[in-house]
């Protein structure tokens, strides 16, 4: 069944790109998960599907014709992960609060809030066959299995992350036991480059992994935290498609937000009532 919030909630703090300080109210709702700029007059609600994604830089954001919100998928993982399929959020930003640089704090503020179940289903995605992208040495595929599971490989030149692979048997628990506390991270060389450029404005040593030259540059909360928080994204990016995930096998190496969304779209648009 569909579900939402038993009653609003609110999370506060900075964008981890913008920098700006922005609250952000979630409350129940009954037409899916919509995003609304309440600090620009005249907007319009943006709705969370692979329709609105308007790009893909170091996050995945979302826009309609009246506004857009960056770096929504560590909200959308942690929704996802708790079956919350209707939620009306409100912020006044441009940008979701990077809290502790994972999902934690999203999904424990609805948990406090508490879910309630809608009198309809969300809709499932059929998928009766192995489903496969690659771009490269990227590599996405989706095949019917007996539970559903994400298995990622993370792959980097860089000796300290040279190779991380993670699965996760998909289950609320297992979320936030496995995946929700994974930070975002990033590379101490690339810190420069990126706030010059207008990003990574809010990141700091307490909400991401910084790795340095032969070190990483403060302690992590799992040995493979990197691949982890992989797959928090990828979870997020893929509830984009609005559709329940049944027992699936569900694998990438080497994605990002980018590969993503474009298995996410592929995934919609290989649904087997369009080709019996």
């Amino acid at each position: 069944m569909r579900k939402t919030l038993s009653t609003s909630t609110t999370v506060q703090g900075i964008g981890l790109h913008t920098g700006k300080p922005v609250v952000m109210t979630f409350h129940p709702a009954e037409n899916g998960i919509t995003f609304l700029r309440t600090d620009i007059p005249g907007a319009q609600p943006i709705p969370a599907d692979v329709c609105h994604v308007g790009s893909t830089l170091r996050g995945t954001n979302l826009k309609n014709e009246t506004a857009e919100v960056w770096t929504v998928e560590h909200v959308l993982s942690a929704l996802h992960a708790l079956g919350i399929t209707d939620v009306a959020v409100e912020m006044d930003g441009p940008e979701p609060p990077v809290t502790d640089g994972a999902s934690d704090e999203y999904a424990a503020a609805f948990l406090q809030a508490g879910i309630k179940e809608l009198p309809a289903e969300q809709p499932l995605l059929d998928v009766r066959r192995k489903i496969t992208y690659t771009s490269g040495n990227i590599a996405y595929s989706a095949e019917p299995a007996d539970k559903l599971t994400f298995h990622f490989v993370y792959e980097h030149k860089h000796p300290l992350v040279s190779h991380l692979e993670y699965t996760l048997e998909f289950s609320p628990d297992n979320y936030l036991n496995e995946i929700a506390r994974a930070r975002t991270f990033g590379f101490e060389e690339e810190l420069e480059f990126l706030k010059a450029h207008g990003l990574a404005k809010g990141g700091n040593l307490e909400n991401a992994v910084i790795i340095g030259k032969d070190r990483f540059l403060n302690e992590r909360r799992f040995p493979d935290e990197m691949v982890r928080h992989k797959l928090l994204d990828l979870i997020g990016d893929i509830s984009l498609t609005g559709r329940r995930l049944p027992p699936l096998k569900i694998s990438c190496k080497g994605g990002g937000h980018k590969h993503n969304v474009i298995f996410a779209k592929i995934l919609l648009g290989n649904q087997e009532e369009k080709w019996g």
